[in-house]
């Protein structure tokens, strides 16, 4: 499963969202360098298809699909230098398959901000430059080694790419294949979140570099998980930004369940049947024969058991290059 980790400044709500997502406990407070070391946790997928599904198979056991989450200390101005803990954060960042920018727009008098005023526009450009210098440095370095290598002269002619249209906002994830081994961020997706409830218009950062813009009360939300009062009064949105997350990243739902157990599972579109049985279990894919398979709506629809869907003409027999559909209910024969 891909990683997301949480790019952002010093009190920017990067710890209070992995306890949302995550239900994890972290150490929050209103002072820098909370979070001094990379925590990486598992935010769970718990979609209403999966608790219709749940409400038929009436399983012991529900196990819904995960997405992982890495918060990493906070990026200040001169990281790219060193200052604070920006080598060490930008090295855990780089260990992320997707990048979500997390930016502060709330006041709080209790909760200083590393730059004495919120503007989130300065702080994505602050948040840009030091990407830009960091990678720069990167780059550079690299790019001296393997000039050196005449072997490696489509490599150096990408980092030459790279160098001569380096700008702000500009990403290359046309790249990321043939750069995987240097995991740079500029071939990374990003995303942007921001977080606090003052008015701002998100379409005024739209031509960025950003493939989604969410805006969630990271603070709000958290005293609703733990104030049932509130609860009857306003609904959640951390499942639905989990659900908007999911979608953004182009990840879809399939489904199985045994006696026992009912379990989503999260895959990448365009997958094919094989992969989705290595997921479930290697043995799935070592032995795999066929599979029998229905969508969720239909089975919503019929209600019906297996052997009477299979009775019915209701379930598809598929192959290993079957592609993978939202909503997929699975069973593999072996």
């Amino acid at each position: 499963m891909k990683t997301i980790g949480f790019c952002g400044l010093p009190n920017s709500g990067k710890s209070t969202l992995l306890k949302l997502l995550t239900k994890t406990e972290t150490l929050i407070a209103n002072y820098p360098f909370t979070t001094i070391s990379p925590k990486l946790a598992r935010g769970f997928f718990i979609s209403n298809n999966l608790l219709q599904l749940h409400s038929l198979t009436k399983t012991p056991e529900i196990r819904p699909a995960y997405l992982n989450f890495l918060d990493v200390p906070g990026l200040i101005r001169g990281s790219h230098k060193g200052l604070g803990l920006g080598n060490e954060f930008l090295s855990y960042l780089r260990q992320s398959d997707i990048i979500l920018e997390i930016i502060r727009n709330f006041k709080r008098e209790d909760v200083i901000h590393s730059e004495g005023e919120v503007d989130p526009e300065r702080d994505i450009l602050l948040i840009e430059e030091e990407i830009l210098q960091s990678e720069k440095k990167i780059i550079e370095e690299n790019l001296q080694k393997i000039k050196r290598q005449p072997a490696k002269k489509d490599l150096a002619e990408k980092f030459i790419f790279i160098l001569d249209n380096l700008q702000p906002f500009k990403r290359f994830p046309e790249l990321k294949k043939d750069l995987k081994e240097y995991n740079l961020l500029l071939t990374k997706d990003w995303f942007l979140i921001f977080n606090g409830d003052l008015k701002i218009d998100k379409k005024n950062f739209e031509n960025l570099c950003f493939k989604s813009i969410y805006q969630l009360d990271f603070q709000f939300e958290l005293e609703l998980q733990e104030n049932r009062e509130l609860q009857k009064e306003y609904p959640s949105q951390v499942n639905d930004l989990l659900n908007q997350i999911k979608k953004d990243i182009d990840l879809i739902e399939f489904f199985t369940f045994t006696d026992e157990i009912t379990q989503s599972w999260l895959i990448e579109r365009d997958n094919y049947l094989i992969k989705s049985a290595e997921l479930i279990h290697s043995d799935f894919a070592k032995k795999f024969k066929s599979a029998e398979v229905i969508n969720i709506k239909q089975f919503l629809i019929h209600k019906k058991n297996w052997s009477e869907l299979k009775n019915l003409g209701l379930l598809k027999q598929v192959g290993r290059d079957y592609c993978i559909e939202e909503g997929d209910i699975i069973r593999i024969i072996i």
